[in-house]
């Protein structure tokens, strides 16, 4: 096992079973596992041309407590695993120890982007192979809204409620959807 840190990146809107298996790979090679999650700041999202739909309201629902509070209920029974606030456009914002290792599965050129960043910053990356099949938070989010019990089957169970509960806080407050 690595001595090293390793971080896993992600907006997390919802954390879900694939980026559960991201962790559980990692977790078998690192001793220090970093979650940073990006889009911190939900009142500061910009446009990316690799990701047109990440800066919107409807695509971030959940501010990065509850984000914060939904990853640690889906890795309850792994080791202990540091999760901060990680805003990808201040790279000297950065809580990352100086040889940590970027863990990333390429789906897109949004993912390419991501690893040029992070090595043109100096950090080590590993990726990953990517499933079959991706999950997709947008689905699971249109799921939630048309009251959908799918998305159930598509995050860890130990985080269901957590997910279910903040959707209808989100909602009751007008974040994020509108019903």
């Amino acid at each position: 096992m690595s001595s090293g840190a390793v971080c896993f990146t992600g907006r997390f809107q919802p954390f879900h079973r694939q980026h559960f298996e991201v962790v559980e790979l990692i977790s078998k090679d690192y001793a220090h596992i970093i979650i940073g999650i990006t889009n911190p700041d939900l009142s500061n999202l910009n446009q990316h041309a690799e990701s047109p739909h990440r800066h919107t309201d409807a695509s971030n629902p959940f501010n990065f407590e509850v984000r914060r509070e939904i990853v640690r209920a889906s890795l309850r029974d792994l080791p202990e695993i540091e999760v901060i606030p990680f805003d990808l456009e201040t790279p000297k914002s950065w809580q990352v120890p100086a040889e940590t290792t970027f863990a990333i599965r390429i789906f897109s050129s949004w993912e390419l982007s991501k690893q040029k960043l992070f090595e043109s910053n100096g950090y080590r990356t590993e990726l990953l192979d990517p499933p079959a099949r991706k999950l997709s938070a947008s689905s699971i989010r249109d799921q939630l809204m048309a009251g959908d019990t799918a998305w159930q089957k598509q995050v860890c169970p130990s985080a269901i409620d957590e997910i279910g509960y903040a959707w209808n806080r989100s909602a009751a407050q007008g974040v994020g959807h509108k019903l």
